[in-house]
């Protein structure tokens, strides 16, 4: 008989992996073993250490013990229930599956599942969950074609909304960040411009690289970092757009009269947010199609995402993958586990 494990988050800043009933598919689902899953570096981080202000929406969702651990999950059908076409054994799926070996999903919930294409890898394919969090940001910017876009943030995030820009057309996308490493994982293109924040002056930067000396059309948000509004706001050119992808772990102390002044506008991105739960006539747009537009993206090898894996663990070494993230996150961007045996 198979054994399943987990990983938990049993109290603040520990995490163990434990083992778990193996769960057998009723009518309409399907069993998944995980062949690989990612850590997310900003929201599970967040849950783990609760480093949030006591008003933030974080801390009510903080709850310890927490089973529920991760979203972002690649595996394969290996049984299913009643009424599910027996066809499905064997396929590859994505999904917001979390770090667990075997899993439950419903075949008929078109929204939680996702298809993989053959030919993509599934270690490339675990991104589909950030890659319905990004296309929501990006098309809810309107980005047009040759807008000069900052990015705050080279985590999983901010490089993945960095590549959906380009791919929307944008002239020039500034990555900004306080991690040179997290930087030169950056497409080695023209196009992206790197910037440690940390030693450079950003607003000068992006007028230094621009040919008419401007700001930014648009400013993407993706550190989580309260304090750092206010600056990203600074780098917008008149009736520029500040889009919040990130969910800040606190309250930020913003200019009014600056965004007044300036016509700035502030959208906030929120995954839940910006995508419709079910299609509509003018916005089909939902998370499942979002992922499913990244996975054809990867599928036709018009984005890459491989060069953003810095570590994998086996699951068995769950324990030491977050207790390296909690140490010092600025030396990764894509953390896999592998569930294999």
């Amino acid at each position: 008989m198979p054994k399943n494990y987990k990983v938990i988050f049993p109290e603040q800043s520990r995490v163990e992996l434990v083992e778990w009933d193996v769960p057998q598919p009723g009518a309409g689902e399907m069993l998944v073993q995980t062949l690989v899953s990612q850590i997310s570096t900003g929201t599970e981080l967040t849950m783990l250490e609760a480093n949030v202000e006591p008003e933030s929406p974080w801390h009510n969702n903080i709850v310890f013990p927490n089973h529920n651990v991760g979203y972002s999950n690649v595996g394969k059908v290996i049984a299913v229930g009643e009424g599910v076409d027996p066809a499905l054994v064997g396929r590859i799926v994505a999904s917001g599956g979390r770090h667990q070996k075997y899993h439950i999903l419903n075949a008929n919930d078109y929204q939680a599942t996702r298809w993989v294409p053959d030919g993509v890898a599934p270690e490339d394919a675990v991104f589909s969950s950030i890659g319905s969090i990004t296309n929501g940001s990006i098309r809810c910017s309107n980005l047009r074609p040759g807008d000069v876009c900052v990015v705050y943030g080279a985590g999983i995030i901010g490089q993945m909304v960095a590549r959906f820009a380009q791919l929307a057309g944008a002239g020039k996308i500034i990555v900004a960040d306080v991690s040179d490493f997290r930087l030169s994982k950056l497409p080695k293109d023209p196009c992206f411009l790197p910037v440690n924040s940390a030693n450079e002056n950003v607003p000068q930067f992006i007028r230094q690289n621009t040919p008419d000396g401007e700001l930014a059309d648009i400013v993407f948000e993706t550190t989580g970092v309260p304090s750092l509004v206010q600056p990203e706001l600074l780098c917008l050119r008149k009736m520029g757009k500040l889009i919040v992808t990130s969910s800040p772990k606190g309250k930020s102390l913003v200019d009014l009269d600056w965004c007044n002044r300036y016509g700035i506008t502030i959208i906030g991105a929120h995954n839940f947010a910006v995508h419709p739960p079910v299609e509509t006539p003018d916005n089909r747009w939902t998370r499942r199609r979002d992922s499913d537009h990244f996975l054809e993206m990867l599928r036709q090898k018009r984005i890459s995402v491989s060069e953003m894996h810095t570590h994998r663990f086996h699951y068995t070494d769950a324990v030491s993958a977050y207790e390296m993230l909690m140490k010092d996150r600025s030396q990764a961007v894509s953390v896999l586990l592998n569930w294999e045996d």
